[in-house]
């Protein structure tokens, strides 16, 4: 349980805000006057990015789940962000370098309960962009 608890507080504390709240937010909310993905915003990203893939890589390595080794609140919470930075091309290609994260992913991704919540279609925003980095 405590490691559980540890890796919630990661995903939390490190993971949600550098890659959802500032990542993926500069393409999907950028604040440029265009609306186009705000790239200075996520060329600032990428190292701490690079450094939490490591890190997250790591963390799957032993047992293949983020904490202890079973399937917790802990990959239940990383699960949706992966999904997400699996559809953006530098996020991608970090998840592909990470050979522990990348077959977590896939492996878990594979989970029946997993499949029940995929998304049945991305909001139009999401698309948009999707279509303009493809």
């Amino acid at each position: 349980m405590p490691g559980t608890l540890f890796a919630a507080l990661v995903i939390v504390v490190y993971a949600d805000p550098l890659l959802m709240r500032r990542y993926l937010r500069a393409y999907l909310f950028p604040d440029t006057a265009d609306g186009s993905p705000d790239r200075k915003a996520i060329e600032a990203a990428l190292p701490d990015m690079r450094t939490q893939f490591g890190v997250l890589d790591e963390a799957v390595r032993a047992t293949g789940y983020l904490a202890g080794s079973s399937f917790t609140l802990a990959d239940i919470g990383l699960l949706p962000i992966l999904f997400y930075m699996n559809k953006m091309p530098e996020s991608r290609a970090m998840l592909a370098q990470a050979k522990h994260l990348q077959a977590y992913f896939a492996r878990h991704m594979e989970r029946p309960s997993v499949k029940r919540t995929y998304p049945e279609s991305m909001p139009e925003r999401f698309v948009h962009v999707l279509a303009q980095v493809a």
